[in-house]
């Protein structure tokens, strides 16, 4: 995943925040556990809102404990513990981490993350195959055709994105099982599209740079982010915000069973002002510092 999908925090209640924290801080606990510690560094906010999606679409019960962290052993936080739903997306996690690294690589040849990939995630990888043999398939299938049609710099860039969508909206419907909905599918495959096009304009100084392909290049020259910004702006404004409305349209028809206040938050603010981010942007919205 990305990074992008991210509350609010200045219209974010204390408690839903903490709550929110207490998720994130649990997925990377769950993935450490699972995983090893070094695995931890793929813990990140797009998939923590997924956890926090799934937990609330299934009702699914959870335990909340204070602990110290690596990178903090003195202050105790809140963390969810790690449950078997929580173990499912520790999981996809890994093997999105995996195909994330190998599309990574493929780009710009990087021998840092080929290291990274070979000797730390590739075996994780494996092992979280063998017991979400399901996830497993749906990610390969959605990252190899995605792959296919960038290769080919292929124009149809809705059938670029809808490879991606579809890998989110399908591992919704897995791991939420009977609890799955169609508004609650309709509502990750647009998310997922959202993702696609937001990180494309997002990348596009690097993606020029290097000459790899982007959803907003394509038949374009690229001269600078102020041209390409005027040039392309209103296209991604278009694209972003008609996402976000499927988005919002499908949130009106989930049925959550939790963690209302935290969800409502992302989707309602979060998204609306990373779009506007990453529209008026100078410097890179995608997000990576820890909470």
């Amino acid at each position: 995943m990305f990074g992008y999908v991210i509350p609010d925090k200045p219209n974010m209640f204390i408690k839903d925040f903490t709550l929110y924290r207490a998720f994130y801080c649990g997925l990377c606990k769950s993935i450490g556990k699972r995983c090893g510690q070094l695995m931890r560094l793929t813990t990140n906010y797009d998939m923590t809102f997924f956890s926090v999606f799934i937990h609330a679409l299934t009702g699914t019960t959870t335990e909340i404990s204070n602990e110290v962290c690596i990178l903090n052993p003195v202050r105790k936080k809140s963390v969810i513990k790690s449950n078997p739903l929580m173990e499912k997306v520790v999981d996809a996690n890994t093997i999105l981490a995996h195909f994330k690294a190998v599309d990574d690589v493929a780009d710009d040849n990087s021998a840092g993350k080929k290291l990274a990939d070979s000797l730390v995630i590739k075996r994780h990888y494996k092992k979280a195959c063998k017991r979400s043999p399901e996830a497993a398939e749906i990610i390969r299938q959605g990252f190899t055709e995605l792959n296919r049609l960038e290769a080919e710099r292929c124009e149809n860039v809705d059938l670029i994105a809808h490879q991606f969508a579809t890998v989110l909206k399908d591992l919704t419907k897995l791991l939420a099982g009977e609890d799955y909905s169609d508004a609650a599918g309709t509502l990750m495959y647009n998310l997922g599209r959202w993702v696609y096009f937001a990180d494309a304009f997002d990348d596009a100084d690097e993606d020029a740079k290097k000459k790899e392909f982007n959803a907003f290049l394509i038949n374009y020259e690229y001269k600078d982010r102020e041209t390409f910004v005027k040039d392309k702006g209103e296209e991604a404004a278009f694209i972003l915000n008609c996402c976000y409305k499927e988005i919002m349209n499908a949130f009106d028809s989930v049925k959550l069973k939790s963690y209302e206040g935290v969800i409502t938050n992302i989707v309602w603010y979060g998204l609306r002002e990373q779009t506007d981010r990453i529209l008026r942007r100078t410097d890179k919205c995608k997000q990576k510092t820890r909470i």
